[in-house]
């Protein structure tokens, strides 16, 4: 069986006797002259059966025409349809085969085996096929061309188009573009596009030139539109450059004009020109799957984007430059490439259907956002971004990495109600912040709108976030280099921020900020020169903060306004300009191991870390917090004031920055203040009433009194035995001695046994062990909370030894709640301290004398 092409020309056009075109309509093949009906015919491929030949619709580049086909064993074949009246119309075409069968047979006086060579030109209107090779010296013009060979042409060959291993090739030239910067080429480039289109596919090239474009160019699916060096599409209208698409397609989801590469040149829009300052987009493509546009350079667009995606998936944008815009008015907010989705014709004008289709897993990698000093542009406003959304939908997958914005006057990146996404490896330089992640604006009534068409003031959830190993330099103030702001109804959850760099922020603006955001982390930053704080949180929930570099901002290194569950641990913080730490309300907040140097360097009086306005539930452990050295200095290492509650404070290292500490319910560490040297001399598992190095003196209790030494224990710390230490006098003629232990409220916790007559000689440790608890008779007991507690001594004698103390007050001073120093008088035998039996009497019964005591 052999095969003969048909259709696919200029002249299979279905037309009435009047010349109407007459789309989408049946039509018969008969063989030509005779009356036989031709019913096998195939698709171009020969194999796909064809059920019903119609010329095509009105949505068709070519409407009325006839499609390629093929026909077996028929030579010529003559077109049918009934026409107005019901008559039938004919028309004849011969099968693109013959002419070169017909060649081949004229050609008998070349030898088959030895070849030969054609001199003159030569037209091969049917199409050539060569197996062996083609050496061209005069020129040809060829239909149709298949070299199975090489093929070498040292004159012009000039192909309508060329198929290359199944790939077909479009020379707009050919189809009649300029490319000398005069008229409108658009017409011809768009005639290469649709060719390539309705050849199935194929691959548009545009050599070097300048094409005026004055009409939107239309790009179809599979298509590759590429631009050689020294191209440039130089706009001469006001509207759109390119578009993936008409005006009247109605094709939704993802189900448009895709597989689609657009590559190369410089996209001239010409903004600041006379009659072409109105907005206008360069690249528009919308309800795509499959777009590639790479190493493009786009110049001085007005109002719109450089490129939108709009309801795009599988979409990458590669090596692009964006460089020069225009704000004709109102349009201060503009994308070089925007990721939008197709909300309404406000949002993309290109085509609809307006289905809320948004885009996902599309790659912006490797691209420059700047200026590009024409006289009237500046740089892009932003340079990746978004600003459009709706309830129930949001874009997802998106990736922006390894890119360069220079100068943007708001944002190099803007995330706007993205899902699953990420923002890495991008330089940001001068411009006026760096990167915002926004939920959806509640108060915006468009972007609240959910997909049912309901405004529904109320924003959603923005999750699962990757910033990661960007730098961001020298913004110029216009907001925060790095913005998370959620709402009560939209929180940004599950992010992570991490390897950035930010140096330099004016205006007070924040380095890092976390607005209404959850379960984060932010590590492994650094922050450095900003206007206002380092890293700040508000209205944040389950963030890790740290490890981070801070150095020299203006407001304080790492702020929490009313946080829970926060963990700030292991930052460095140096100089800066108010505290290191700041913890403003909240609750849950752990503030661990950061070292803090030189805070307070814009005015003295502010802390190293500070809590204040009702923080509840914290802890503060294992910090250090070092002076500047000279100028403004900090009020205290830890400031905490007095509304703050359940403070657990242990372990920091303050040094001589001090202490002010005036929270309630707290369970603090004396050896917060106490400073590094008496820290270190205290014994492994010791826990002491007073440093040795203050216990240079000694004091004589009274006999028969109980007297009360205040000891800070933490919670959980088995205490086995308590000891007190005998001084110059020993003690004679004993009758009654034993040690206790009480809580806070002097509630009598454990003892020891009555000693009764047993010496105790001078300058000697008295250990004794616990006898009984609260639960009775016990050897041991484990405290239950972190915070005061109190060792109790008591002594009948003739000559009460004298006990190392650190010296004693007057009972007008000792007796002020919480207090220490005697209570009980007039005692002998041990208290029974079972379920909780026992509580000592208010001090003031003896001098407040604070012996130095502890526990093992």
């Amino acid at each position: 069986m052999t095969q003969y092409t048909y259709g696919g020309s200029p002249a299979a056009v279905l037309q009435d006797t009047a010349g109407n075109v007459v789309p989408d309509f049946e039509v018969l093949v008969y063989r030509a002259g005779t009356d036989e009906l031709v019913t096998a015919l195939y698709e171009v491929d020969g194999t796909t059966p064809i059920s019903e030949l119609r010329s095509n619709d009105n949505l068709s580049q070519t409407p009325g025409a006839i499609r390629s086909f093929k026909a077996a064993d028929v030579t010529a074949i003559e077109y049918a349809y009934n026409g107005p009246g019901g008559s039938p119309v004919r028309w004849y075409e011969a099968a693109r085969e013959l002419a070169q069968e017909a060649s081949s047979a004229a050609a008998g006086a070349l030898s088959k085996a030895d070849g030969g060579t054609v001199t003159g030109g030569t037209t091969f209107e049917g199409g050539l096929s060569v197996e062996a090779g083609l050496d061209v010296t005069g020129g040809a013009t060829v239909d149709g061309l298949d070299v199975q060979g090489d093929l070498d042409v040292s004159g012009t060959f000039t192909p309508q188009n060329l198929q290359l291993s199944g790939m077909r090739i479009y020379n707009p030239r050919v189809y009649g573009a300029l490319g000398n910067g005069t008229g409108n080429d658009a017409p011809f480039i768009n005639a290469a596009l649709s060719a390539a289109y309705a050849a199935g596919g194929g691959w548009v090239i545009v050599p070097s030139g300048t094409y005026m474009i004055g009409e939107i160019l239309r790009i179809f699916s599979n298509t590759r539109l590429t631009l050689m060096p020294g191209a440039e599409f130089r706009r001469n209208y006001a509207g759109t450059m390119l578009l993936n698409g008409t005006s009247d397609q109605d094709l939704g989801g993802y189900t448009g004009h895709g597989n689609i590469l657009i590559e190369g040149g410089l996209w001239n829009m010409r903004g600041t020109t006379s009659g072409l300052t109105a907005s206008a987009m360069c690249v528009s493509i919308g309800h795509a799957r499959n777009v590639t546009i790479s190493d493009i350079l786009i110049k001085d667009v007005s109002g719109y984007h450089a490129i939108e995606l709009n309801s795009t998936k599988n979409a990458t944008i590669e090596r692009c430059k964006f460089l020069g815009y225009v704000d004709p008015g109102g349009r201060d907010f503009s994308e070089a490439v925007q990721v939008d989705l197709a909300k309404s014709s406000g949002v993309f004008g290109g085509f609809g259907p307006y289905d809320n289709t948004v885009c996902e897993d599309v790659t912006i990698r490797d691209c420059y956002v700047g200026a590009s000093g024409t006289a009237g542009t500046t740089a892009w406003p932003r340079g990746i971004g978004s600003h459009s959304a709706t309830v129930d939908v949001a874009h997802r997958r998106i990736k922006i990495e390894g890119n360069t914005f220079e100068g943007c006057l708001q944002y190099g990146v803007v995330a706007y109600a993205y899902n699953d996404s990420t923002i890495a490896g991008n330089t940001m330089k001068g411009c006026g912040a760096g990167i915002r992640c926004r939920s959806i604006i509640s108060a915006d009534a468009a972007d609240s709108t959910n997909t049912s068409g309901v405004v529904t003031n109320a924003s959603q959830v923005m999750e699962n976030l990757t910033i990661d190993r960007n730098v961001i330099v020298d913004c110029s103030g216009f907001d925060d280099p790095i913005l998370l702001f959620g709402e009560t109804t939209g929180r940004i959850t599950g992010v992570t921020i991490t390897g950035n760099v930010v140096d330099g922020a004016d205006d007070g603006e924040n380095g890092i900020r976390l607005y209404y955001t959850s379960d984060y982390t932010v590590t492994g930053n650094t922050v450095r020169n900003t206007g206002g704080t380092a890293i700040s949180q508000e209205q944040v929930i389950g963030g890790v903060v740290g490890p981070n570099r801070v150095y020299a901002p203006a407001g304080s290194g790492i702020s929490c306004d009313t946080g829970t569950g926060i963990n700030i641990t292991a930052n460095q913080v140096r100089d800066a300009g108010v505290n290191g730490v700041h913890v403003i309300g909240g609750s849950d907040i752990q503030v661990q191991t950061n070292y803090i140097k030189g805070a307070s360097r814009a005015a003295a009086g502010s802390w190293g870390i500070r809590c204040s306005t009702s923080a509840d539930g914290l802890l503060i452990t294992g910090n250090k917090v070092r002076k500047y050295g000279s100028g403004n200095e900090v009020a205290a290492g830890i400031g905490i004031t007095s509304t703050c509650t359940n403070v657990k404070r242990h372990g920091n290292d303050l040094l001589d920055t001090g202490l002010d500490d005036q929270s309630t319910g707290n369970e603090p560490s004396p050896f917060d203040a106490a400073g590094a040297l008496e820290l270190l001399v205290r014994p492994s598992g010791r826990y002491e009433t007073t440093s040795r190095l203050r216990s240079g003196t000694t004091s004589t209790p009274t006999s028969q009194t109980l007297y009360l030494v205040p000891i800070w224990l933490p919670q959980g710390l088995v205490v086995s035995n308590i000891s007190f230490v005998s001084g110059g006098t020993a003690m004679v003629t004993p009758t009654n001695w034993w040690f206790t232990l009480h809580n806070r409220s002097r509630v009598a916790l454990a003892r020891t046994a009555d000693q009764l007559t047993a010496a105790w000689a001078a300058n000697t440790v008295k250990t004794l062990a616990i006898a009984q608890a609260t639960a009775g008779a016990a050897s041991s007991y484990t405290t239950t909370y972190g915070g005061l507690h109190y060792l109790g001594v008591m002594i009948k004698a003739t000559t009460v030894p004298s006990l190392v103390s650190e010296g004693s007050v007057a009972d007008v001073l000792a007796s002020v709640s919480p207090g220490f120093g005697g209570t009980d008088t007039g005692q002998t035998t041990p208290p029974t301290v079972t379920a909780g039996a026992f509580t000592a009497g208010a001090f003031g019964a003896g001098s407040g004398i604070l012996l130095h005591g502890y526990t093992s």
